[in-house]
């Protein structure tokens, strides 16, 4: 029985406004050393809604790719923080802004990670259906979403965290069992994979009881203070970077493996949208050295996505010219807790312009 899913149709949507760190640095911000630290000359930063974003995402995804909005059947959405509203369902709101009305929306909740998740949980829905149970022309789809924005008061997108700038956009995938359901070039899943280390979870709660409603203990999310307290328990962060190291080098192994792949046939190896500094606490010594010329990252002008990263970079693979028409790549991420995921994909088909 064949299990292929393709991706067939992305889209990243980010707001227009636009953030620059040299004006974090002479506003104050962020120091001129952080400031250069971390990689990033611009983010986006806007007003809109993050579940706006995503729908706006979703249907610009749809519309490229030339399928119909009712042979979405499965929503998958992801974020990392404040979604405009206390006690609604975004998937939900997505998926009718969308125009998936025969879907079942749901939301994942793993932190930078929740979009390698929705991607997986629309990976199992696709390969579940029947070969042949749906007609030709009209495809059981599924689609991954992410959106984040971190403006406001409650979140500091420059001095917030350690080494990292975060920045607002929505994203999306559709994945599909065939690849002639779309108009445009298609990624094929060859693999995906997740290796999880759940002792690592205390790292964004250390010193704080819990509390009873949101920003019950400080008035925005401080990430450096439970980093900080987490790893003074720990004496330092040589334990965190071994496990991740570790996790992360048999994650890659694995998915190249279980796809019947060499490491030789990876043309591309696409990282998280972070600092070269929290890249090397994680990433780097994990990397295969034959991998490392393979290494792309592009946080330049977009920052951290939140959860979006997994999903940004797979639309990145479809519209440039990162890998060739039948190339492969790795794309990988994670997100605290802590969770990581890889997949490998093969390009089918030439680059596509941004719209």
């Amino acid at each position: 029985m064949d299990h292929a899913a393709f991706v067939i149709g992305s889209a990243v949507v980010l707001p227009p406004a636009v953030e620059y760190a040299t004006e974090a640095v002479r506003s104050g911000r962020i120091t001129q050393d952080e400031g250069e630290r971390l990689g990033v000359r611009s983010v986006h930063a806007g007003a809109e809604p993050p579940p706006a974003l995503a729908a706006a995402a979703a249907r610009s995804a749809v519309a490229e790719a030339g399928v119909e909005p009712d042979c979405v059947r499965h929503l998958i959405h992801a974020h990392t923080y404040y979604q405009g509203h206390d006690f609604w369902s975004p998937a939900h709101f997505i998926a009718h802004e969308a125009g998936f009305e025969a879907c079942v929306p749901m939301s994942v909740g793993q932190m930078c990670n929740g979009g390698a998740a929705a991607l997986s949980i629309c990976l199992d829905r696709v390969r579940a259906v029947t070969p042949g149970a749906s007609a030709p022309d009209r495809p059981v789809l599924a689609v991954a979403t992410t959106a984040d924005s971190f403006g406001g008061s409650g979140f500091d997108r420059w001095a917030g965290d350690y080494d990292t700038v975060y920045g607002d956009g929505g994203t999306c995938v559709i994945l599909s069992p065939r690849a002639d359901a779309t108009t445009g070039p298609a990624l094929r899943v060859l693999a995906l994979d997740s290796r999880a280390r759940p002792q690592f979870e205390a790292m964004y709660r250390e010193g704080d009881a819990f509390g009873s409603t949101p920003h019950q203990l400080r008035a925005a999310v401080d990430v450096k203070a439970t980093k900080r307290a987490f790893f003074q328990r720990c004496g330092g962060t040589d334990e965190f970077r071994e496990a991740a190291v570790k996790t992360i080098g048999e994650l890659v192994a694995g998915v190249v493996e279980s796809a019947g792949a060499e490491l030789s046939d990876v043309a591309a190896t696409m990282l998280p949208r972070l600092s070269p500094k929290v890249l090397d606490l994680m990433y780097s010594e994990a990397i295969d050295p034959r991998l490392r010329p393979t290494l792309h990252c592009e946080r330049e002008t977009t920052g951290h996505l939140g959860a979006g990263d997994f999903l940004a970079n797979l639309d990145h693979l479809r519209r440039t010219d990162a890998i060739a028409d039948g190339q492969c790549a790795l794309v990988i991420g994670g997100g605290g807790g802590f969770t990581w995921s890889a997949a490998l994909v093969q390009k089918l088909g030439p680059a596509i312009p941004r719209p």
